[in-house]
């Protein structure tokens, strides 16, 4: 009797246990867990309070969270019970991002409690949308900029003002749905287009909240396009003016490249707006070249040319100064030509690398080779295949002592100079000079002058 008395005991104990031990079950059911910091926008919780028991409850957090009704609710019978709470931060949250709280279930006649996690989204307007652009191409009329909704949450009201440096300020206000991408169409600044090169520009978003503004940047994408005019005008008869215009229409970086043919008597008579930068003598025809490798956008090179016909004297003079110039030419027993390459060097220094042809039309003596270099540059102390004989500091002169040559004998001699000091512009090389004997008389020839057109062009 005693041990069924025992057991019966114990079977009453477990049997009580494992029923004190049955808790209810917390189900949370919503449509969004963000919370916008700049929106009163409360998460609506749909709480199932699963086997619950009758009695008096409540539900708080200790979190820095609002969590209401925080009022007690009354469960008359056992099964589920549902109930809504609303989520709002506190003015004391100060996390961004995912932040996770406990909120607990509070039985008030037995004082046990239950407890469950919750996780929000505490995120920023920047940082639930997106903003960027279709491809804009240089004759759009309109600009397409896409807002994007990155969360699963819905805005009502949203107010915002878009700027950009290809479009003036455009506000819209709109709801957008969770996970929606909302499309503005704004009129493009014709002007500016035909102005701005191609690449990635700013999209400035300033969203107008209760919380006060957010600014949020996005990109637009200018497409490339490429497009070079050529127009040529020319009037006069006596004084015979030819303008060439080549135009960058497009909105990239374009080589612009200008070509005028003369004949060997036309030439003697016209005049340039600008020295050009090439110069191919073909028989009789001279062809004169100007170029310009970085032609900004809307950017144009011009080239004017005027001959003058007008006072037969003068032609008749420059055709005299033509023969006895040509005859000089034939005599002439030294030729020197002086050139100019850019050098590329690690250090990104300017350097230019100067080479001096030498060609004898006929057997001469006693050849002295000078260049000068100017001050604003340094000799490199390595030269090519010929070293100079005497550099001297001073005067800044280069020596060759080449001695004799012989009739259609060419030496070429080149050295390099380098300046540390960033040089901008036309940079002007004076003329090489060679001296020699012949027939027991001393002469001396002088080079071409050659320049150098060093551009600095900003990105």
């Amino acid at each position: 009797m005693k041990y069924l008395s025992f057991i019966t005991m114990l079977f009453l104990f477990v049997f009580s246990f494992a029923s004190f031990g049955q808790s209810l079950e917390l189900q949370a059911e919503y449509d969004t867990n963000v919370l916008v910091q700049e929106y009163e926008t409360p998460i609506m919780l749909t709480l199932n309070i699963v086997d619950a028991e009758p009695g008096l409850y409540n539900l708080y957090t200790l979190a820095d969270i609002s969590l209401k009704p925080q009022e007690m609710f009354t469960i008359f019978e056992n099964g589920t019970y549902e109930k809504e709470f609303t989520i709002l931060p506190m003015n004391s949250l100060d996390v961004e991002g995912l932040y996770s709280f406990t909120y607990i279930l509070h039985q008030r006649s037995t004082g046990e409690k239950f407890n469950e996690q919750f996780t929000v989204n505490h995120a920023s307007i920047a940082d639930i949308f997106e903003v960027y652009s279709e491809e804009v191409g240089l004759e759009s009329e309109s600009i397409t900029i896409y807002l994007e909704n990155l969360e699963d949450v819905t805005l009502e009201g949203v107010t915002v003002e878009f700027s950009s440096l290809l479009f003036e300020t455009f506000g819209e206000t709109f709801d957008i749905g969770p996970h929606e991408k909302r499309a503005v169409s704004i009129p493009a600044d014709r002007e500016a287009l035909k102005k701005t090169k191609a690449g990635v520009y700013i999209i400035d978003s300033v969203f107008s909240t209760p919380s006060g503004e957010v600014s949020l940047k996005g990109n637009l994408y200018l497409g490339e396009k490429k497009g070079l005019t050529n127009f040529e005008d020319s009037s006069g008869f006596l004084i015979k003016t030819t303008t060439i215009t080549k135009t960058n229409v497009g909105n990239v970086v374009e080589e612009a490249r200008i070509v005028i043919k003369k004949n060997f008597f036309s030439r003697l008579f016209t005049t340039f707006n600008m020295e050009p930068v090439q110069t191919d003598r073909n028989g009789f025809i001279i062809e004169y070249v100007w170029l310009k490798e970085k032609l900004n956008t809307t950017e144009s090179l011009i080239v004017q040319a005027k001959t003058n016909y007008i006072l037969p004297f003068f032609i008749i003079i420059f055709g005299v100064l033509f023969f006895v110039g040509l005859k000089r030419f034939n005599e002439t027993k030294i030729e020197v030509m002086k050139s100019v390459v850019p050098v590329k060097t690690k250090s990104g220094v300017f350097a230019l690398r100067i080479t001096l042809e030498l060609n004898s039309k006929k057997a001469v003596e006693n050849v002295t080779l000078i260049d000068k270099v100017p001050a604003i540059v340094k000799i490199y102390n390595k030269f090519g295949t010929v070293k100079p004989d005497k550099i001297d500091p001073s005067s800044r002169r280069l020596h060759w002592h080449i001695g004799d040559l012989e009739a259609g004998e060419a030496r070429s001699f080149s050295y390099v100079v380098y300046s540390k000091v960033g040089i901008v512009g036309k940079f002007s090389l004076p003329s090489a000079t060679a001296v020699f004997e012949k027939d027991g008389q001393i002469h001396e020839v002088e080079s071409n002058k050659v320049f150098f057109m060093n551009e600095q062009v900003s990105g």
